[in-house]
């Protein structure tokens, strides 16, 4: 099933039943409202003033409620034009004696949320006539607001604010199930409202002290505040969470290279597939994606950046586009922008109007480009081209000659094939990457199947970032339960690196000491652990051909993935897995099972390696001599992170 289409009916499953508590709630107030006293003039206009101030209030109130939900401006304006529509013509069916017919001349909906001062508001001038009672012209406006107002309590477990309504008088008549506060439960990867259970204190000039309830961050909360007329305010005590980045000091050999960092709702943030070390996790709200902003300081200068907000599906393995700007942020999103060791400081922080527009910085790269007709992806630095001639395999070139080849996902020898279908293009048009995924396959002919490896599925994720000079890849293996059938891998290769052109040199490193690498020259050599200094440091390996170590191409992945080289040695019951590297093939592989040590097993496993194909012409290498430099260093030391939210 199409993810975004199940999305879209949960949403609109949302909505109606938004829309139905909603109309039985206004009809009930109409219905019951004094408009059945005798109809005498005054009284008549007063009663339907009454009744249009009373509509309006439920309009703001429907009119967030469907906003909260799908993050869809325009949709929630026409919802909520139709719901006010619906109860103008209730006045009608349940007064029809007084002939009432009703013209809005002007009707505005506006909220700010997310904010330490938050409303949402609702203004309406309308015309109407009361045909029965002889009556006609009779103009009426009015205006339907609350407002909330989020202050430092001085404590980590109290929330103080303060509510007003229309003319801003004091709303002092709320209790506990008037306030709901977010709780992010990391369990189930969503967000939850939760009731205050401890004390409330409430003040005459519309102030509440409340108690917070448990698993909500004091230091950065945020809440929705339902008056009685069912108006909804989303305030938080933060608008912008400051992310202060600490590079390590081997990146003064390499300042501008780019690293990708993504940003999930849960507050994690990632490199390479990596989690980076945080201080803390702090989730992003569930505000509209529109309003959504990053800025970065390098040096003295702040100043916004280009960053792009994706969906992904089945635990943020599966790819599905570029996340609309009529949506709110999710699980199933994820924010992603560039930075380098320039930057000290990463800003995330929304606009909460709902008639903010999308920013700019999240618009189209014009230097990322696709062409499906020949499967290539192109950042103006690299470009790759998906071939299917021997299996699934990425090509580099530079202009017409192929440099760099990756043949994914061998199992027993066997390669995976492409299938009976095209790759999908996730994000073809990209303002930081590119992304393109393929559930590969090994086909019904004898020849393709991989032999004493049944029940196993495979998929491919692919990223091209915007200016740099390596491509990302996810290599996910679901191996399902095999029951009574055999099961034994004794050559598991998901990424086998080859190049057709003479190199002069193989390094691949081989352990640390005193923090950088130890190189390896060695040809046709199986590099196992190496605890030079208590870690297993097979972070990267390169060919490197021409002159002066400039030119070549290799891969580098981070220590979990380094870790996950070893994944099957306790399956094998030895250290089967390895980085093989052969200078007279040409080759780099990575081997989580070696052919010395099979690995059996018939229970189900999902595994997924994270890496990074690097292709250097005239650029930097992954690693370079001179000064022990190169981008071997955004996977071995990533950036790590103080996390702060701030007003």
């Amino acid at each position: 099933m199409n993810n975004k289409g199940q999305f879209s009916i949960i949403a609109a499953l949302l909505v109606a039943v938004v829309l139905i508590a909603a109309v039985i709630t206004t009809y009930s107030a109409i219905r019951y409202s004094p408009l059945q006293d005798q109809p005498q003039v005054l009284s008549a206009i007063d009663e339907i003033n009454l009744a249009l101030k009373q509509i309006l209030g439920f309009t703001v109130g429907y009119y967030g409620s469907v906003l909260e939900v799908t993050g869809n401006t325009s949709y929630a304006q026409m919802l909520a034009r139709n719901y006010l529509s619906s109860g103008l013509d209730n006045i009608g069916d349940i007064r029809p004696e007084w002939g009432p017919s009703f013209n809005v001349t002007t009707l505005v909906l506006n909220t700010n949320w997310f904010t330490n001062a938050s409303y949402s508001q609702g203004t309406i001038a309308i015309k109407y006539d009361l045909t029965g009672l002889g009556i006609s012209g009779i103009t009426y406006s009015t205006s339907s607001r609350l407002d909330v107002q989020v202050t430092n309590s001085n404590s980590s477990s109290q929330a103080l604010l303060s509510t007003l309504k229309d003319e801003n008088e004091s709303l002092i008549n709320l209790g506990k199930r008037n306030f709901k506060f977010y709780r992010y439960d990391y369990a189930n990867s969503t967000w939850e409202l939760a009731n205050p259970t401890g004390n409330l204190t409430s003040y005459a000039n519309g102030t509440y002290l409340i108690d917070l309830p448990s698993g909500v961050d004091g230091s950065s909360y945020a809440l929705q505040v339902e008056d009685p007329r069912g108006i909804v305010v989303m305030a938080s005590s933060f608008n912008h969470y400051t992310y202060s980045l600490t590079w390590n000091g081997n990146y003064s050999t390499i300042p501008n290279e780019n690293t990708v960092i993504e940003l999930l709702q849960n507050g994690t943030m990632r490199c390479l597939g990596q989690n980076l070390q945080l201080t803390q996790t702090k989730p992003v709200p569930p505000m509209a994606t529109k309003a959504i902003r990053v800025n970065q300081t390098i040096g003295t200068v702040n100043s916004e950046v280009p960053f792009q907000i994706e969906d992904w599906a089945s635990d943020y393995r599966v790819p599905q586009g570029l996340t609309s700007n009529a949506s709110v942020f999710s699980s199933r999103t994820m924010l992603v922008f560039l930075a380098n060791s320039q930057v000290s400081k990463v800003t995330i922080w929304w606009d909460g109007h709902d008639t903010a527009n999308q920013t700019s910085y999240s618009i189209v790269n014009n230097y990322l480009t696709v062409n499906t007709t020949q499967r290539t992806l192109s950042n103006g630095k690299l470009t790759m081209q998906l071939n299917f001639s021997d299996g699934f395999r990425v090509d580099i070139k530079n202009g017409s000659t192929t440099t760099s080849n990756a043949t994914l996902m061998r199992i027993n020898t066997k390669v995976a094939r492409w299938g009976n279908s095209e790759p999908t293009y996730a994000v073809a048009s990209g303002i930081v990457r590119l992304v393109v995924h393929h559930e590969v396959e090994w086909g019904d002919s004898t020849s393709y199947q991989i032999p004493n490896c049944p029940n196993v599925y495979a998929h491919i994720v692919l990223t091209l970032p915007a200016n740099v000079t390596y491509y990302t890849y996810q290599l996910r293996f679901m191996f399902l339960d095999a029951g009574s059938l055999n099961r034994t891998i004794s050559d598991f290769c998901p990424i086998r690196l080859g190049t057709s052109l003479s190199i002069n040199q193989l390094q691949t490193e081989n352990g640390t000491l005193s923090g950088y690498p130890v190189v390896a020259n060695a040809s046709g050599s199986y590099l196992y652990y190496n605890f030079s200094d208590g870690k297993w440091a097979h972070h990267w390996s390169q060919f490197v051909w021409g002159t002066g170590g400039t030119k070549g191409a290799g891969i580098m992945f981070t220590t979990s993935a380094n870790q996950m080289l070893y994944r099957f040695d306790s399956i094998a019951g030895h250290t089967t897995g390895a980085l093989k590297t052969d200078t007279n093939a040409r080759t780099i592989e990575f081997l989580p099972v070696t052919s010395s040590y099979p690995a059996q097993f018939n229970y189900a496993l999902d595994v997924i390696w994270y890496g990074a194909v690097v292709t250097f012409d005239g650029t930097t290498p992954i690693y370079q001599n001179s000064n022990n430099g190169g981008l071997w260093i955004l996977a071995e030391y990533p950036p790590t992170i103080k996390v702060t939210a701030e007003t």
